[in-house]
């Protein structure tokens, strides 16, 4: 299984190219790549992922009788629907099941991924899902300014976490009072959770008790109508992720806000004696049983709605809503403005009016709809070169359908006005859908072609690395007209400056590609040996694909691996029997991991003691036998000072952790410290061990392996014992064909020096590129993946910290995440120091096999269905994106580790 044989391809081209050729071609590839990457990103972005929130919509007015005069809206953040609607919903929450049965309507309400605080909260006071193109600021803040619920009451006060509050006014506006907490008090390591939740009610009491019922002066302000007051709770939310929602203290949480909730509804009724208060409880989003929450599984997706008071039906029947209806509904009790941007669907089931005003809230909520749906249609039709409307029904017709409806409020038909809005509604849901996404095929064709062009140019420049050429002059005339014609074309549709970038893509990539080069006949040279390998490398590419979807296809490709070493002849005679047997145990081993949960957050002990015992178990074999053979080297004194470091933070890790779990030690404690020497100590000291190539990658393995114990609590220390082992058996069996000194110890001689590598490309080269990639894939994929928005637990870095701080949570995570990349890369540099190989040529090899896989996520990215689906596709889309670039950073810092050498 040899790779493609590049002599055979060009046997005519035995001269070496021209140095300055040689410069020259490989800056075109850098810039040329890093450019067409950036456009294929910005293409995406814009095709899939812009913002949908317009402007220049008339606001709606929900109705002109409005049920109530203000509005009590209260957020349990982290409270799923099965917490509160159980068996046992009388035990944890008597005051509001009584509400449930006598008072009030109830159900559950459907939210959408990602399952987080912020785009929680901004679909249930904004009526509006996630913004996509919120991703580019990490999920953190929205965008653009939206409208809201807060924006448009008359005032609104507020309490809760700061980083829930300060969203909703960005403009400062003097009517909204927010009043939050320090971010410190949100620490999940706690045990009296309940704090945050007794912090708000408290300011909330004395609001009331101090400031309304005991005002003089000015009091018109707290009895207008169309006020809000908003508690945000997020004591739930964090005994869930300390303590798991099964947890005595996430329970005791839930009383502790049933009972507040009892003795705040008796305050509000004293204060205000007028009857005419509303209220809703609701959740932003589930948790999983594992105390995450971010992806799709209905735990996270199922949150709790109760409502009662003024304008609310006494229905005792489960009614299930989705969370963009929130908006309306909260619009329509006190009268107010409904968003501007909201797409939600009055929930008509909960509210107790007249079938009149009835009549006026869904009407108002489809002219609401009907005002986005305009303005989304004239946005494309002023630009569109051939303008096709939603449905073939022209803007006259939906004109009429709006007057229509009119008309059957004036002729009082309010039930057949009713049913009439519902269904008009969806399809004004739909319309807004079509247009937003009106260029999205014509946008995406043009970047696949030019992609395609850029492939096939890679392709052929790394197959003539190094060899001279006889360049012959290519006509482009053709192209400059078309991409004139297209520019035209753009302008003339008042298309943006990307757009015009999408549409001349693919003729601007030709000219620029294949200018002044020659175009030999390629396929009448490749061999069946040739085309057996371009079938191997193409199927084990699309196994890499499908493992995004299914990890048991890494099972597959570890089993491919494990036999692969007995077919080359390279690879076949060179090695040892044992060697081979060793590397198709590890293989076979490894194949194991993806078979098993990606979830896996809770600390498994029998598998982390394995884990363990394999880590002291490696670090006695490299001991033994590499330190051995360094010893018997004449001149050359090995100093035990570093590894005898890094095996005490070995040791100190495993006893720490194993402490936190058995609860004999507090994670406050300030033993928390002694994790963060833990973490910094054993990497810096790397660049104190010797620079040979064994004993620096044995340095680094355990710089990295206690910080690895200390945030890894299941398989994962099993995993990566074996994934070392893979990866230092690789590196023996890859040095064996190099067929110069003494090549059973070529690597003890070696050492990480600065090197020219050769231009040549060689058929291994092919190979170790496939390896490395597979192994980079199977460190991400093989125990689960950061893609999986809910693999995410606080309790990984408990060790570390407990106050919520989610940047440095999310650092400590991605470092976890990296370390076997870092491992790989090691590795990988070391086969290409020894081998004198020319780093830009593999990689240049990897961004073949990786681009070859980005067209093809390019196809799978969806922005239809559930957020589970879009936030997937878009992630694997991102990985394959920036893949190279991901390993070139990686490989610099493991160039980094390698290299640098100080002393105390």
């Amino acid at each position: 299984m040899d790779c493609i044989d590049v002599e055979r391809l060009h046997p005519e081209m035995d001269e070496d190219e021209d140095p300055d050729a040689k410069r020259t071609k490989k800056y075109k590839i850098i810039l040329l790549g890093l450019a067409v990457h950036a456009l294929l990103l910005f293409a995406v972005f814009d095709v899939y992922f812009a913002s949908p929130l317009d402007r220049g919509m008339t606001p709606i007015r929900s109705t002109s009788s409005p049920p109530a005069k203000r509005l009590v809206l209260i957020v349990a953040d982290g409270l799923r629907a099965e917490a509160i609607f159980g068996e046992d919903m009388r035990y944890r929450a008597p005051y509001l099941n009584s509400i449930l049965k006598d008072k009030g309507s109830w159900g559950v309400v459907h939210t959408r991924v990602p399952t987080e605080s912020r785009p929680g909260h901004v679909a249930m006071l904004a009526g509006i899902y996630e913004d996509p193109s919120a991703i580019l600021k990490g999920w953190k803040s929205n965008p653009v300014y939206f409208d809201s619920v807060i924006n448009q009451s008359t005032n609104t006060w507020a309490w809760g976490s700061p980083d829930i509050l300060n969203i909703f006014n960005k403009d400062k506006s003097q009517r909204i009072h927010l009043h939050s907490y320090d971010s410190d008090m949100e620490d999940f390591g706690k045990s009296d959770t309940g704090a945050l939740d007794t912090w708000v009610f408290q300011r909330v009491n004395h609001f009331l008790k101090n400031e309304v019922k005991r005002c003089v002066l000015n009091c018109t302000t707290y009895f207008s109508r169309g006020n809000l007051f908003f508690l945000h709770l997020l004591g739930i939310d964090t005994a869930g992720h300390g303590y798991k929602p099964h947890s005595m203290e996430y329970k005791n949480n839930i009383k502790l806000v049933d009972e507040n909730i009892e003795k705040l509804v008796a305050l509000v009724e004293s204060v205000f004696i007028d009857k005419a208060t509303a209220y809703v409880f609701t959740s932003d989003h589930g948790m999983t049983d594992w105390g995450s929450h971010g992806a799709g599984s209905p735990h996270e997706t199922e949150a709790p709605i109760i409502a009662w008071g003024a304008g609310l039906r006494e229905n005792n029947e489960r009614q299930d809503i989705n969370q963009t209806d929130i908006a309306p509904l909260l619009a329509s009790l006190i009268g107010i403005n409904i968003p501007t941007n909201s797409l939600g669907f009055l929930p008509t089931g909960y509210l107790y009016v007249g079938i009149r005003d009835m009549s006026e809230m869904v009407l108002s909520n489809t002219l609401q709809l009907f005002e986005i749906f305009k303005v989304k249609s004239m946005k494309i039709k002023t630009s569109a070169l051939v303008f096709k409307p939603f449905k073939d029904i022209s803007e006259r017709n939906l004109t009429r359908k709006m007057t229509a409806l009119k008309n059957l409020f004036k002729t009082e038909e309010f039930f057949d006005l009713i049913d009439e809005c519902k269904e008009f509604q969806s399809f004004l849901v739909e319309g807004v859908n079509y247009y937003h996404s009106y260029y999205h095929y014509p946008v995406l064709i043009s970047v696949s072609l030019g992609f395609m062009v850029w492939i096939a140019f890679l392709t052929t420049t790394v197959l003539t690395f190094g060899k001279k050429h006889i360049y012959r002059k290519q006509n482009n005339t053709l192209s400059g007209v078309l991409v004139v014609l297209v520019i035209y074309l753009c302008y003339i549709s008042k298309f943006s400056l990307t757009y015009y970038l999408y549409f001349t893509f693919p003729f601007i990539m030709y000219s620029l590609s294949f200018k002044n080069f020659e175009f030999s006949d390629i396929s009448s040279k490749i061999s069946i040996s040739n085309l057996i390998n371009i079938i191997v490398y193409v199927a084990g590419i699309e196994l890499l694909v499908y493992g995004f979807f299914d990890r048991f296809a890494f099972t597959v490709i570890m089993i491919i691996l494990a036999i692969w070493v007995l077919i080359p002849v390279s690879l076949r005679v060179k090695p040892s029997k044992l060697e081979k047997m060793m590397w198709v145990i590890c293989c076979t081993v490894l194949a194991f991991f993806p078979t098993l949960p990606v979830m896996k957050t809770t600390f498994n002990v029998p598998m982390y003691i394995l884990g363990y015992l394999g880590w002291v178990a490696i670090f006695t074999r490299m001991y033994l036998k590499e330190f051995k053979v360094y010893q018997r080297m004449e001149g050359l004194t090995v100093d035990y000072k570093v590894l005898l470091i890094q095996f005490v933070s070995l040791q100190a890790a495993a006893f720490y952790i194993i402490l936190l779990e058995y609860d004999w030690i507090s994670p406050d404690s300030f033993l928390k410290y002694l994790s963060w020497i833990l973490l910094i100590l054993p990497i810096i000291i790397i660049p104190l061990s010797s620079k040979f190539i064994i004993l620096r990658l044995i340095a680094t393995f355990f710089g990295f392996a206690p910080f690895y114990l200390l945030v890894s609590p299941n398989y994962e220390v099993l995993f990566s014992v074996f994934y070392v082992a893979l990866l230092c058996i690789w590196l023996i069996i890859e040095t064996k064909p190099l067929h110069y000194g003494d090549s059973y110890n070529l690597i003890y001689y070696s050492k990480f020096e600065d090197y020219k590598g050769k231009n040549k490309i060689t058929s291994d080269m092919f190979r170790r590129a496939f390896f490395f990639t597979v192994f980079i894939f199977l460190g991400f994929f093989g125990t689960g993946n950061i893609a999986s928005l809910n693999s995410f637990d606080p309790m990984w870095v408990r060790a570390f910290l407990t106050v919520f701080s989610p940047f440095t949570m999310m650092g400590l995570i991605l470092l976890k995440f990296m370390v076997p990349f870092i491992f790989s890369c090691s590795i990988f540099r070391a086969i290409n120091s020894v081998g004198k190989e020319n780093v830009l040529n593999v990689f240049c090899i990897i961004l073949i096999f990786s681009d070859l896989m980005v067209v093809q996520f390019l196809y799978l990215i969806t922005n239809e269905g559930s957020w589970l689906d879009i936030g997937t596709s878009l992630s694997h889309f991102i990985i394959m994106e920036g893949f190279v670039t991901i390993l070139l950073l990686l490989y610099g810092v493991a160039h980094w580790l390698t290299s640098i050498s100080y002393k105390i």
